[in-house]
């Protein structure tokens, strides 16, 4: 083994001496590394936290998810919530041991003389049992705690029991002030335990049922395997017994489906509304260390043909080829090396960047740091890739013919070696072509979204959520209460002009809720929003027919409605007059008094029309709301209210906390927001996509570039003798430049039109991510043409223009 590390060292030794006296060159090599390894480290960091890095729980492999699998037409798709009826068929499977859970919201809790507003999730018994995590004081919850008519217990988080009880012990079986309600903390769970979905501050029991929210899609199911049973065995016996449940919901349809229930790995089912997002991110990526490559190999060709009587002379000698591609590879994995070294420092910095980009988008994963696990794989890669690309140029070096290197100092040979170099260039321009037509569809998708038509005046609005998940809040006239009560108080400010309240804001997730109509005959998706008198007005919503809501629309009264121009398109085209039909809302009927503009709402049902729809809504008096479903729809979403002011104001959060706390005391508001920040958090997702595609078409374009720009340098450094005779026989600078540049010109428009091939194919896996513009929009496929032309022009005539500084009295004599 001796021979072998004596001549490994002596070759990195020679490569550093090489590396040593070329600088340009070997920081060029090093930089283009560098930055395709640094976001390469950053997204990897990313999948390995949420993909591959094994979730913190005892034989997390064990643990499953369980989820619908609908095929319909050849087409496959997952249910991921589950109902009440099908968390009952599961307790039925002798196989697994499951636990049912829902998401997390936000609570109030009142302690030492203050109001907190903390993180809520509601679980079923035996959840932490299923998850192999026991409480590190007291016990979880038990079956009989889990009934509707069960206790009212709570279990705090490590992190809040320090927080707020100082660590006291003695806190577990005592009582607190939660939800409006005395609960009984009966357990305290270890120091860094993670719940499922988002970080929790305590937990409370789900009680889950076939009615109300169990009559949806609310719940999620984990389970732990048995011993000796595996995920087939489960999925199995599980759709065996769910398969009657579900061929009674299909009804007629039930031969046109395939319905099964699957257990999922934990992992996978956690991640699997991420997956597809990163996939794609984690796929530009990678094309992006392919492309820096592709340009590193043609660096690396490049220097090969300047190096050819080197090369030669040392063949002469009598090196061996394998010698020589040995040598040449040392160097190309020394560079590598620093290369590599370099990008895990500015992949740790745009890890940061990531991170701080979007926070709340991996807040239930933990920590998301660089491990030595990911640099050596980091590492690893840049060493891998640079030797495969530098293969090729290192074996053209040695395929040198010697006589004619030795006498011409390798021109001939490096021009023979030019048009692979070429071939380089247009495969990193064509690779380059698809990202950057990718990032344009993505911010045309998201400049679209943020220009949607509000169907409001945005200027001065400010909104404060709370939370009405509280017992002194279960009834319809008990909100009334309050939000009148509240809202004089906050009218009262000054700068005020109005304020209103409503279950949901313009931009944020709205209760989805079953309707019936004159025109339909079963029930169908709505919509559905409580609020008080004057929301369309504090808005400045245009009212196109009928009338707002008033104070005398109170619990006595008509039950009536609004409904927005999207409703009357869905579930009312066969009226002539929608103002005064009846409508069935959650078993309740109403009467339309009224037809506002369409505002956009976040994903809910109209997911499909994309992250903000105008879709089809249903406004009633929170006085005619029924009290079961305000309870219901307080339990899942947080209330807001909207104040228009005259202008800024300073110190309006907290002249709005007093308000609201003057007649409520234990009531604060968990957040405030301006119209245009509810937006940006309802498009956050879209942003942080065409932000990150933008970076990767921005350095996609920039290491193209660079490959023309050497291509050219490339070529007139070889060609400067002939230019200058050229220029000697009378030739002009202008058409020398011309000459010189026109055929990386030539090639890079071969590389576009080769990228936008390949683009129109790539776009079909964007479709998913794109709103509002065609996959093909020529817009922004025009766009980018004209970029992409401009920059390589740009790459072509600069290095071409040295040869306006050409002697060529002093180029002549000089060969």
């Amino acid at each position: 083994m001796e021979v072998p590390v004596h001549s490994l060292v002596g070759n990195l030794r020679y490569a550093a001496r090489q590396i040593r006296h070329s600088p340009g060159f070997a920081a060029t090599v090093i930089l283009t590394l560098a930055l395709c390894i640094g976001v390469n480290t950053a997204i990897f960091t990313v999948v390995d936290a949420l993909f591959f890095r094994p979730l913190p729980y005892p034989h997390a492999d064990r643990l499953i998810m369980l989820v619908g699998s609908i095929t319909h037409q050849g087409k496959s798709g997952l249910q991921m919530g589950q109902n009440g009826r099908e968390w009952e068929l599961a307790q039925k499977s002798t196989l697994i041991e499951p636990a049912v859970y829902g998401s997390t919201s936000g609570v109030n809790l009142f302690a030492a003389g203050h109001s907190r507003y903390v993180q809520q999730q509601r679980i079923g018994a035996g959840f932490f049992h299923v998850l192999g995590v026991a409480p590190l004081i007291g016990h979880e919850f038990t079956r009989q705690e889990e009934v509707q008519s069960g206790p009212a217990v709570t279990i705090l988080s490590y992190g809040l029991w320090q927080r707020v009880f100082h660590g006291d012990p003695s806190i577990v079986g005592r009582t607190i002030d939660l939800k409006g309600a005395p609960y009984t903390v009966i357990g305290i769970m270890p120091r860094g335990f993670r719940t499922i979905d988002a970080p929790a501050d305590l937990w409370t029991p789900l009680r889950p049922s076939t009615h109300g929210a169990g009559g949806g899609t609310n719940y999620d199911i984990v389970a732990r395997l048995k011993p000796g049973v595996t995920r087939t065995a489960a999925s199995a016996q599980l759709t065996a017994i769910m398969q009657p449940y579900f061929r009674s919901l299909l009804g007629k349809r039930a031969a046109q489906f395939q319905v099964e229930e699957r257990a999922l790995p934990l992992q996978a089912g956690l991640t699997h509304d991420l997956r597809s997002s990163v996939d794609l991110i984690w796929g530009a990526v990678i094309l992006v260390l392919l492309i820096g490559c592709v340009n590193i190999a043609g660096i690396l060709l490049a220097r090969s043909g300047l190096r050819s009587r080197d090369i030669a002379t040392r063949i002469a000698l009598g090196a061996s080829r394998r010698r020589v591609v040995s040598q040449l590879l040392s160097e190309s994995a020394l560079l590598a090396f620093c290369g590599g070294l370099l990008g895990l420092v500015l992949g740790d910095l745009a890890l940061a960047g990531l991170l701080r980009l979007d926070p709340d988008e991996f807040a239930g994963w933990g920590a998301i740091q660089l491990d030595p696990h990911v640099m050596g794989i980091m590492l690893a890669v840049a060493i891998g890739t640079s030797i495969i690309f530098g293969l090729l140029p290192a074996l053209e070096a040695t395929r040198v013919d010697i006589r004619s290197a030795l006498s011409q100092a390798g021109r001939s040979v490096a021009r023979g070696r030019h048009w692979k170099r070429e071939m380089l260039v247009l495969a990193e321009v064509a690779l380059g072509v698809v990202l950057v037509v990718s990032a344009g569809l993505l911010i045309r998708s998201f400049a679209r979204l943020i220009d949607m038509n509000p169907g409001f005046n945005p200027k001065h609005l400010i909104t404060a959520s709370l939370s009405l998940q509280d017992a002194r809040y279960q009834t319809s006239q008990a909100g009334t209460r309050l939000f009148r009560g509240s809202l004089q108080r906050i009218r009262e400010i000054p700068g005020v002009e109005s304020a209103a309240a409503a279950l949901t804001a313009p931009y944020q997730r709205a209760l989805n809720l079953g309707v019936k109509t004159p025109d339909t005959q079963s029930d169908q998706i709505t919509n559905f929003s409580y609020l008080t008198p004057g929301f369309f007005k504090t808005l400045r919503t245009p009212m196109l027919r009928g009338r707002a809501f008033t104070e005398a629309d109170n619990a006595n009264g008509t039950k009536v409605a609004i409904v927005n121009e999207d409703f009357v398109h869905r579930y009312l085209q066969n009226e002539p007059d929608p103002i005064g039909v009846p409508i069935q809302v959650a078993g309740a009927t109403y009467q339309i008094v009224g037809i506002v503009a369409n505002m956009p709402y976040g994903q809910g049902w109209g997911a499909r029309y994309g992250p903000l729809a105008p879709l089809a809504n249903v406004y009633v008096p929170v006085s005619q709301c029924d009290s079961a479903v305000f309870a219901m729809a307080n339990v899942f979403l947080s209330p807001s209210f909207i104040v228009r002011t005259h202008g800024n104001i300073s110190g309006l959060d907290m002249a709005m906390q007093h308000a609201i706390q003057s007649v409520d005391p234990r009531l604060p508001f968990s957040s405030f927001h301006t119209i245009s920040q509810l937006r940006g958090e309802a498009l956050h997702q879209q942003r942080y996509q065409a932000v990150l595609f933008a970076a990767f078409a921005g350095l996609a374009l920039l290491l193209s570039a660079l490959g023309v720009f050497g291509l050219v340098s490339e070529s007139v450094a070889q060609r400067t003798r002939e230019m200058g005779i050229r220029m000697a026989l009378g030739a002009s600078v202008r058409k020398l430049i011309v000459t010189a540049a026109r055929p990386a010109i030539v090639l890079s428009l071969a590389g576009i039109a080769a990228g936008f091939v390949l683009a129109v194919f790539a776009v079909r896996l964007l479709t998913s991510m794109i709103w509002g513009i065609p996959a093909l929009d020529p817009l922004t496929f025009g766009a980018v043409a004209v970029l992409l032309i401009v920059v390589a022009g740009l790459a072509s005539i600069l290095p071409a223009l040295r040869l306006a500084r050409l002697d060529p009295a002093q180029t002549l004599r000089h060969e």
